[in-house]
């Protein structure tokens, strides 16, 4: 009995150990998640600490160079391991805003072979090694694999399979429910909902999926991808993107609202999965999210986590003034000599 009692005494221990977070910085927390594996997060973004026997490896930069040298620094310091490699799961700067700082600290860094043509075509720092489609990587006695199994958010997004620890770090390509679905100017939708399929027969054992943005969870996550992506969603934002370009604001109306499901809710309509652009004389903004108060009184437009675009118009054609992922915005009509009256709070360029 005394023997039992202290079996179950140990483990809860070592059970409230898992799942406990750490803060590094004001912006940059970790959560763990087993024995070996922490989500690293700034902003929403998620990437993957994976240490064992004293070494390490981390998936995604976060951000900013800040706070990518603040993990570096955390990993090297608290936990005494030596970081074996630096995983690039894609091209976007919510992945590789740090690049530059990995190779400052000479860590070796590894990508998907189209990430680094990318990179390069870009002008963005370029992982030192590439592969194609999949590697295998030691982190002490344990593996790591990388692994590009189709387009979805990007042509280059990969997924990162820790086996013993039954982890799956499944970036962009697998979204979290209820989520922002994301910004899909690079998006390949024809095939997403496939590459998703493809990630689970691949990877169907997973325990524990992590997503690029947002909430971990398990194999419903991917489940919830597949539904996301396949045709009736496909099919509308395909149709509705022809008005992200050259918007047809008809009879002098200054708002285009599209919406999968729209509602009313104490006078306010309440968008899903929508695009709204909003124009004055002189520019115009497009936003994207899958979640749009909009306000018909005073033409006003609330969204927490969405993508945001503003154009000027010229003479020679609309100009893209800025494009940005944002935490939280506000616009609203001001009399037309003012015009638009736009605040981003906590976005990321």
């Amino acid at each position: 009995m005394k023997n039992l009692v202290l079996t179950i005494f140990t483990f809860i221990i070592i059970s409230q150990l898992f799942g406990q977070d750490i803060k590094v910085s004001e912006n940059l927390s970790l959560h763990k998640l087993s024995e070996y594996s922490y989500i690293h997060t700034q902003r929403n973004n998620n990437g993957l600490v994976y240490i064992n026997q004293g070494e390490a490896i981390i998936v995604s930069t976060p951000n900013s160079d800040i706070e990518t040298q603040n993990l570096i620094d955390w990993v090297r310091n608290e936990q005494k391991a030596k970081i074996v490699g630096y995983i690039i799961d894609r091209w976007h700067t919510d992945a590789m805003e740090g690049l530059d700082i990995v190779k400052k600290n000479g860590i070796k860094s590894y990508s998907y072979e189209l990430t680094r043509t990318i990179a390069k075509e870009k002008g963005l720092p370029i992982p030192d090694i590439g592969f194609d489609p999949k590697l295998e990587l030691k982190v002490g006695e344990n593996k790591v694999i990388c692994h590009f199994l189709g387009e979805a958010h990007t042509k280059d997004g990969i997924v990162v399979w820790m086996p013993s620890e039954q982890i799956l770090f499944a970036g962009n390509g697998i979204r979290n429910y209820n989520g922002w679905v994301g910004n899909i100017g690079d998006a390949n939708l024809e095939d997403w909902s496939n590459t998703a399929k493809r990630i689970k027969k691949e990877y169907g054992t997973a325990k524990i999926v992590i997503p690029g943005h947002g909430g971990h969870g398990g194999l419903e996550l991917i489940d919830y991808t597949i539904e996301l992506y396949k045709t009736d969603y496909k099919s509308w934002v395909l149709n509705n993107q022809k008005t992200s370009v050259r918007p047809d604001f008809k009879n002098n109306n200054d708002l285009i609202i599209i919406s999968e499901f729209d509602s009313l809710q104490d006078g306010n309509r309440i968008l899903n999965n929508a695009i709204v652009l909003i124009q004055d004389s002189t520019k115009y903004a497009k936003i994207e999210s899958s979640y749009i108060i909009y306000h018909p009184e005073n033409k006003r437009i609330d969204s927490d986590l969405g993508y945001v675009k503003i154009y000027d118009k010229t003479s020679q054609g609309d100009k893209l003034r800025i494009g940005v992922s944002y935490n939280r915005l506000i616009i609203f009509k001001m009399d037309d000599a003012i015009g638009l009256r736009i605040i981003l709070r906590e976005f990321d360029e």
